[in-house]
């Protein structure tokens, strides 16, 4: 429990947080849900400023692809028709998967989960980095000037002490949040790219129990485009994990011929010399070269199915076009 706090805001301007989590002299955070910082023990963090009020809560769609605001639940993420619809189900079935309580995930927020990284032991943050999605942040950001009087010839009043204040968005991939979002950033909503609709996923898990964080899971993406591999997209995580993207793998199948039916041998052989620098963390729940081991297993399901699945989809999709 955060037991040293000395103020609590309840913000209702994306500004006054920026302008809060900029102070110097005194530690603010933003407050999302409260799942994951309100069981911090961290004596440093002196204030929150609570998001509940920024209307930072949807689910949109436009041409440049799908938008959830920082502040949508992982219930709402669940509920949302358009999760359901939106990589045949991934991010819905993703935040579903993340905790098995309704009452956590009635609280937690995808702003939240992003921001905790590996710590928040998340299913969603390695479907998030299947997709492609990115996260725009916002910094708010005060310059001081100091004007001279001008010339003769550009005459002008001397002003000193004036404070510019300025914002600058920007985007970060999921995958890179955890070191590359600066303190004075706050989350406002995760882009994720628009699929065609010959595309598949799947997204495979290892837990002690059904309802248990996974010690290992991994989530495939694949478009096809004129009969060829547009888009492959391979990432494993787990609890207490980094989200890995296995490029290696990836490329081998990227503006390929599709594979019908698919060449078992072919796929394996890629995943071998695509995974022999897959080094992931160990933790008290399973060690490095188990996740190491079954990983492999894992990314071959999670490849396969998402494969057969753009290419069922390619060839519904074709039919419907002729």
């Amino acid at each position: 429990m955060l037991l040293d706090l000395i103020e609590y805001h309840w913000a209702e301007d994306i500004d006054d947080v920026l302008l809060l989590i900029n102070r110097l002299d005194v530690r603010t955070v933003p407050l999302a849900g409260g799942t994951y910082l309100l069981g911090l023990q961290d004596k440093n963090i002196e204030a929150v400023v609570d998001l509940r009020d920024l209307e930072l809560a949807y689910i949109s769609e436009d041409q440049r692809g799908l938008h959830i605001g920082a502040m949508t639940t992982l219930q709402q993420m669940v509920n949302a028709p358009l999760l359901k619809e939106f990589a045949t189900g991934l991010l819905a079935h993703a935040a579903q998967y993340s905790s098995n309580s309704r009452l956590i995930r009635n609280s937690a927020t995808i702003g939240g989960t992003l921001g905790a990284g590996r710590a928040s032991q998340a299913d969603l943050l390695t479907a998030l980095v299947a997709t492609d999605a990115e996260v725009v942040v916002r910094s708010g950001s005060k310059t001081q000037l100091d004007l001279s009087g001008g010339t003769y010839e550009r005459p002008g009043l001397p002003l000193s002490g004036v404070v510019y204040k300025g914002k600058q968005e920007r985007r970060i991939l999921c995958g890179e949040v955890s070191f590359e979002r600066r303190p004075n950033e706050l989350m406002l909503e995760v882009i994720v790219p628009r699929l065609n609709l010959s595309s598949g996923t799947s997204l495979m898990r290892v837990s002690r129990t059904p309802g248990d964080l996974a010690l290992l899971n991994a989530a495939a993406l694949v478009e096809i485009h004129e009969g060829r591999y547009k888009r492959v997209r391979l990432v494993l995580g787990g609890a207490n994990m980094d989200a890995v993207r296995l490029v290696a793998v990836e490329r081998q199948f990227e503006d390929t011929p599709v594979m019908h039916p698919l060449n078992s041998q072919r796929l394996l052989s890629a995943l071998q010399s695509g995974m022999s620098g897959f080094r992931p963390s160990a933790d008290i729940r399973a060690s490095s070269s188990y996740r190491r081991v079954g990983g492999m297993g894992l990314a071959y399901r999670a490849l396969e199915e998402a494969m057969n699945v753009a290419y069922w989809r390619s060839m519904v999709s074709s039919e419907r076009g002729s």
